[in-house]
């Protein structure tokens, strides 16, 4: 008899510890999913989406440049049963089981391109933070009736020349997308188990 291994749910987005913590490998921090004040449940407000597949594999995302991210637990392959109209009679609803990919399999083919410390290397993440204060202050200016004013144009500018460090980063290869792979890691306690 084979030994078998269990893993838990699948957990691709932190639903089943506590909460995405890393959205785009930490680029948000903390809570960057949350949606506050919006009255939606728990589960829902921290950007939680949760799968109810059994984890199969054990992986961590990693680039050609040697970041790593945390360990995820994840489904593969599996059957689902989905329901569907019978288009030869109305209101007929028909049942029925299909192979479907897993998390393994759609992150890897749907999320994976740009590792995001190769993306935002260095000081890139506060660039990003920074142009996305000033865009919220150009929009409380447009809101208030202060566009044309030269506030607006300050603020403009400022977004301007954070967009030129991107440029010049991007051109001089600083800032480089580097796919990310889906590795196998073992079910033992893996040190230095954080990202790099």
């Amino acid at each position: 008899m084979a030994a078998t291994l269990i893993l838990g749910r699948c957990n691709p987005y932190g639903a089943e510890t506590g909460g995405p913590r890393y959205v785009l490998g930490g680029l948000h921090g903390p809570a960057s999913a949350a949606t506050p004040g919006a009255d939606l449940p728990e589960n829902v407000a921290q950007g939680e989406w949760s799968c109810p597949q059994p984890a199969q594999v054990r992986v961590r995302m990693t680039c050609r440049c040697g970041h790593t991210g945390r360990i995820m637990d994840l489904c593969s392959v599996h059957d689902e049963t989905v329901f569907r109209s019978d288009p030869l009679n109305y209101g007929r609803t028909i049942k029925e089981t299909i192979r479907a990919r897993g998390h393994y399999e759609e992150i890897q083919r749907r999320q994976s391109s740009g590792c995001t410390r190769c993306l935002y290397p260095g000081a890139a993440p506060s660039w990003h933070h920074e142009i996305m204060v000033w865009q919220n202050e150009l929009a409380w200016l447009h809101d208030t009736r202060q566009w044309m004013t030269p506030r607006r144009v300050q603020v403009q500018q400022h977004i301007v020349d954070l967009v030129a460090k991107f440029d010049e980063a991007n051109a001089t290869g600083q800032i480089h997308r580097c796919s990310m792979r889906l590795i196998p890691v073992s079910l033992g306690r893996v040190a230095g188990d954080g990202r790099r």
